[in-house]
């Protein structure tokens, strides 16, 4: 009978049950699913945490880009600041140049009224003799 069933592609297995697969097969079946398993479970750890790393990708591409416009605001503040001194400097400039300008006109009058005076302090003193 036994061979029968051999032909019938059937087996005993250990607790004497009939199978359709022999019992090595069987076992090889078993360990294919266990590792298949196992995989499974090891490829979702991996996908879990690729997510955790490409969440804290995420967070650290926003974290840069933040930084970036921070710069970008920086630089343009430094910006702004720096046209606003040379604008200041080019105003006191030219006020400097206006000052100086004066000053050189009050040089002329003063050396013209020291002329002036030097000329009527001749003539007073030549009508004083005179007298």
């Amino acid at each position: 009978m036994a061979e029968e069933l051999l032909k019938a592609h059937l087996y005993y297995d250990d607790i004497h049950k009939i199978r359709v697969l022999e019992t090595t097969i069987l076992k090889e079946t078993d360990d294919v699913k266990e590792t298949s398993k196992d995989y499974e479970t090891k490829v979702q750890e991996f996908g879990k945490i690729i997510n955790s790393l490409l969440e804290v990708l995420r967070e650290l591409g926003d974290n840069v880009e933040k930084q970036k416009m921070a710069a970008i605001g920086a630089t343009n503040l430094l910006k702004s600041i720096t046209k606003e001194r040379e604008s200041e400097q080019a105003k006191l400039q030219a006020e400097i140049n206006d000052k100086t300008m004066i000053l050189e006109q009050l040089d002329s009058e003063y050396d013209a009224l020291q002329i002036l005076e030097a000329t009527q302090v001749e003539t007073i003193e030549y009508l004083t003799q005179l007298r």
